[in-house]
């Protein structure tokens, strides 16, 4: 073991240090924006806390080179999931994903890594965020740290999950922070968040919901309109945060891929664009061709040609369903990779696209997704 572990020590440094010579050959035509995203909440693509951190890092440097390998040029890195972080952070403990328990310190800082490997591999990098989400309902947070304990009073409880309160100032206030930390202190390329808004089915029912933000901030108004009024500010916040710490980087939103469907989180991007608070926009449209209902892949695309007004839109792609049992039905075309060359083409033809995001990094690379990528989908 000792022997082993004192290799991995040498190889590290040669890793990081060594440049990636392909890296301008894999440059893609006409700028398409070719994105993976990297989740971590979980460990779903990485880390493994059962490893030592020695092999974390070798595994991510391999997981990051494997993408650009790939022909992907934008690596979205998540770094703060349960209001935990995947770097040393002043406001949000350790992530319980890189050794097993929340607020022990890894003695390696994953994103500044991440930034060198990607960086190294010309890729860009957007840190990625989840910005309400307090903690899963399979985790009980127990450091002094996590939000959850140190401010009850920002959180809100609803059907046994727990997320922040976009109608307190305070939690407003907080998400800039950690932001401006995550800005200020890496060399990210943008700022990205997802989907974990309000939560699902709000609308129509409140239970365990405090409203005493909208008691007191209301203002007359009706509280679906606060509501998305909310998220709005949430949006806007972030946006300016990361433009003014550095005005060269970008700041995006990855929506649900149906506006129905995020408009029920009280997050309309058709706002967020008018408003000019996004520099792109990344729906989730995680539905096959043809399907024959309204979820279906090119009529949720169409319906994004009605919202971008000329911001850039960057299809999130569902590699994570293919060859899946479950994929029967509506869903069956994603038993073969063809369904994602056929998507990949309506993307490309459709002039507001400018390129795609896969879901997820260790979809894209097992070895058929990868071969298929490869000699069907990109030019290398």
């Amino acid at each position: 073991m000792c022997r082993k572990l004192s290799l991995l020590l040498l190889c590290l440094p040669l890793l990081l240090s060594t440049s990636w010579a392909q890296s301008e050959s894999l440059t893609p035509q006409n700028d398409e924006f070719r994105g993976v995203w990297l989740a971590t909440v979980a460990g779903l693509d990485w880390p493994d806390c059962n490893e030592l951190a020695i092999v974390q890092q070798l595994r991510l440097i391999e997981q990051i080179k494997g993408l650009r390998e790939l022909g992907c040029n934008t690596l979205i890195f998540q770094v703060v999931s349960n209001m935990d972080a995947l770097y040393p952070s002043r406001l949000l403990p350790w992530s319980a994903v890189l050794t097993g328990k929340e607020g022990q310190d890894p003695y390696y800082d994953p994103l500044a890594l991440a930034v060198q490997v990607a960086h190294d591999c010309g890729m860009q990098i957007h840190a990625w965020i989840n910005p309400l989400r307090v903690c899963r309902d399979d985790i009980t947070p127990h450091d002094s740290s996590h939000v959850s304990i140190s401010h009850p009073e920002w959180v809100q409880n609803y059907r046994h999950k727990l997320y922040l309160d976009p109608g307190n100032p305070e939690v407003v206030e907080f998400l800039r922070s950690i932001a401006k930390e995550i800005v200020e202190n890496y060399a990210i390329d943008g700022l990205h968040i997802d989907d974990y808004f309000y939560p699902d089915g709000l609308q129509k029912d409140g239970n365990g919901w405090r409203n005493d933000m909208f008691e007191l901030y209301g203002k007359g108004k009706a509280l679906d309109e606060w509501r998305f009024g909310t998220i709005n500010n949430v949006v806007r916040v972030l946006y300016e945060t990361t433009h003014e710490c550095k005005p060269d980087l970008v700041f995006g939103v990855s929506p649900s891929g149906r506006l129905v469907n995020t408009c029920r989180l009280y997050a309309d991007p058709r706002m967020w664009v008018d408003e000019g608070t996004v520099d792109y926009l990344a729906p989730q449209i995680y539905w096959a061709i043809g399907r024959g209902d309204a979820a279906a892949f090119e009529q949720v695309l169409d319906s994004w040609s009605f919202v971008s007004k000329g911001v850039p839109v960057y299809v999130g792609l569902a590699a994570y369903k293919y060859a899946q049992e479950i994929n029967k039905g509506l869903d069956a075309p994603y038993l073969s990779l063809a369904e994602f060359k056929r998507e990949l083409e309506l993307c490309r033809k459709s002039w507001y696209v400018k390129g795609h995001i896969w879901f997820r990094t260790l979809d894209v690379l097992r070895d058929d997704f990868r071969s298929y990528i490869l000699s069907e989908l990109y030019e290398q």
